[in-house]
């Protein structure tokens, strides 16, 4: 059944029916992907759904990316309740931050950020991904989603800070945990509440930002102490300053910083364990991601040299993110009436997209619930409609991690396919938990087959060259958004 539109809204853009006063809040917090897609089969690429009392736009079609987020992104901001529950973990840091702040602040750390320190991430990433693979041990049982927490956590804990965390791995990821338990409660809440009510949501979710700013302001005193610091990202936003010359201050540090270490493990840390479990859905796929490692890493690390000789991990990981997209949605709050594709979203109004439907269409990824990741070989790829993959936004506000992210997975899935194989246990698939990421609800449970005595980096990797070195930091693909 579909409604008229309410008096705010243009009457071309169906809404779907709801509850009295409540709309669709109830299945908005139960089963929110269901919501989405059932709004856009219902109404088509643009439609309204009412969430605690507010008509919301879900926009779902390339064309729509296109103009809400590119051609008329300056109209369009972060939204009001997103900051609202945001800010005080992430403070007025680039997730956070006013399109005209946004600006400012990614043009002072976007150069550095891309290019400064990704020979040290990949360097990072197969150290850690070796490490965590090779205490598994052969038909022993592994939360995947955990094991996986831990170890990019390990990753930006050596790129953010130069720091091995792995000790502390599992105390930050339950701590990361709280907070995107705190932000899905207010996100979803049909009255939603400040942090000073004394909720338990809430309680939890200060008691997280207490331990991650403890860890973060204990790393940053540390390193103001050092005569030598060392290049990583912690250095690169010390190092970043104004128009004026003035540097950013601790809160501003510690903002941009916990703006990179919480979405900066949690994409990564989603995107691999779902890639896992699809592998071990799909034997032959994961037979020849095996076959690759083994051809080219021989039982070694992987190298930044390596990485356009492992074309196949890269691919696994991009098809898992298409599937379970980490971000599944995300919102922008129209500033002015906008007149988009024939339709008025007027001032004031939330629009949101959703990767994990948009995904979904048939139209742009033909079988789309099959796991094919050769939908990503390069030739492919390149074929893929514009907008039709965005795992990390698009447009000016587009992930600024977007290339770590990727360069993580990527690293990550040939490491530990050179040391075991995961095999699923018996029993039904993972529930997937739509929060503020699309994660694996509870344990993701694996066995180990061990597939050698681990890998080694002693062994020797391909001489560098000059034309390597010189090389683009991150050619991970056009179909990855930038601005």
């Amino acid at each position: 059944m579909v409604l008229e539109s309410t008096s705010t809204l243009n009457d071309t853009v169906p809404k779907v029916d709801g509850r009295a006063v409540i709309g669709n809040t109830w299945e908005f917090k139960k089963d929110r992907l269901e919501l989405f897609q059932r709004t856009f089969e219902t109404c088509g690429d643009l439609g309204v759904y009412s969430l605690a009392g507010e008509d919301v736009f879900l926009a779902n079609s390339v064309e729509l990316v296109h103009e809400i987020l590119i051609k008329h992104g300056s109209l369009f901001e972060k939204t009001d309740r997103f900051r609202a529950f945001a800010r005080p973990l992430l403070g007025d840091g680039l997730l956070t931050a006013t399109n005209e702040d946004h600006k400012r602040n990614r043009r002072l750390i976007q150069p550095r950020f891309r290019t400064a320190v990704i020979r040290n991430s990949a360097d990072s990433a197969a150290q850690v991904a070796g490490t965590v693979a090779e205490r598994w041990e052969d038909g022993s049982v592994i939360d995947v989603r955990r094991e996986m927490v831990r170890l990019v956590l390990g990753m930006v804990g050596r790129n953010l800070f130069s720091k091995d965390i792995l000790g502390e791995a599992d105390d930050l990821g339950n701590a990361l945990t709280d907070a995107i338990h705190g932000f899905d409660s207010q996100a979803s809440a049909l009255v939603p509440l400040t942090i000073g009510w004394p909720t338990p949501a809430n309680l939890r979710y200060r008691s997280a930002i207490r331990r991650l700013e403890r860890t973060f302001y204990t790393f940053l005193a540390e390193r103001r102490a050092m005569a030598e610091k060392p290049d990583d990202w912690l250095n690169l936003l010390m190092e970043c300053t104004d128009d004026n010359g003035v540097p950013f201050d601790d809160k501003e540090i510690r903002d941009e910083a916990l703006n990179m270490f919480m979405p900066g493990h949690e994409t990564t840390a989603t995107g691999l364990a779902w890639s896992f479990h699809l592998l071990s859905k799909y034997p032959k796929v994961y037979d020849r991601l095996l076959a690759e490692s083994d051809e080219v890493l021989g039982g070694r690390l992987p190298t930044l040299e390596d990485l356009d000789r492992l074309p196949y991990a890269l691919q696994v990981f991009k098809e898992a993110m298409r599937l379970y997209p980490p971000v599944y949605m995300f919102s922008r709050q129209a500033t002015a009436d906008v007149d988009i594709l024939g339709h008025r979203i007027p001032a004031g109004a939330s629009v949101i997209f959703s990767p994990y439907v948009l995904h979904r269409r048939e139209d742009y990824f033909p079988d789309p619930q099959r796991f094919d990741p050769d939908r990503f070989a390069p030739e492919a790829e390149k074929q893929m409609r514009r907008h039709s993959y965005i795992p990390f936004g698009a447009g000016h506000r587009v992930c600024i991690g977007n290339h770590h992210a990727l360069l993580g997975g990527h690293v990550a899935l040939a490491t530990i396919a050179g040391q075991v194989r995961l095999h699923s246990l018996p029993g039904p698939s993972p529930v997937k938990e739509p929060m503020v990421t699309l994660r694996p609800k509870g344990e993701l449970r694996m066995r180990v087959t061990r597939r050698n005595q681990g890998t080694t980096a002693t062994a020797t990797p391909p001489p560098r060259t000059a034309e390597a070195d010189a090389a683009p930091a991150c050619p991970y693909g056009h179909q990855v958004e930038t601005t």
